[in-house]
């Protein structure tokens, strides 16, 4: 994410980045005032938007409609291109972690990115992967290939309780 949650990533209604001209467009040709488009660059995009049939990662990945397949190709490509570009920074890849909910559970999703990630020396465990299991990677792979369960409640309650702390 960038200065907002609308950069990086499409999720599930929010758009993810974007030609900031799609705005002024909006704005001038469309005529659609600030709120309208920020309610639709906020809860109208990403997933659901692309779909038109649910921003829940879950049932696209249970449906049959080509749209819901679209939405899974722009997700995968969209972070494929995201781990091609910190790559290039960086000047490769030791390690990807898999994490959230999508990244957690969604098997078939971790395959299409990696699957596009081939290139990097990536290769997957298919079998670790349909379960889940923490590394996820084949032992020919250059990269490790993880999954690790977040746990953002508990991290947001310690913080909290820190900063109040501090206060005291």
């Amino acid at each position: 994410m960038g200065f907002t949650a609308l950069d990086g990533l499409p999720m599930g209604t929010r758009s993810g980045s974007l030609d900031p001209g799609l705005v002024l467009h909006l704005a001038s040709h469309e005529g659609m005032s600030l709120e309208e488009v920020s309610t639709l660059l906020y809860k109208r995009s990403g997933l659901l938007g692309v779909s038109g049939i649910s921003s829940d990662m879950r049932e696209l990945l249970e449906s049959d409609a080509p749209e819901a397949s679209e939405a899974i190709e722009l997700y995968c490509y969209r972070a494929a291109r995201e781990i091609a570009s910190l790559a290039g920074a960086l000047g490769g890849v030791e390690q990807l972690v898999f994490t959230a909910g999508v990244g957690e559970h969604a098997a078939q999703v971790r395959a299409k990115i990696v699957a596009q990630c081939e290139w990097l020396g990536m290769q997957l465990d298919d079998s670790a992967n349909q379960q889940s299991a923490p590394c996820i990677s084949s032992a020919d792979s250059r990269a490790g290939i993880w999954v690790i369960p977040t746990d953002e409640e508990r991290v947001i309650a310690i913080d909290c309780l820190n900063l109040l702390e501090l206060k005291e």
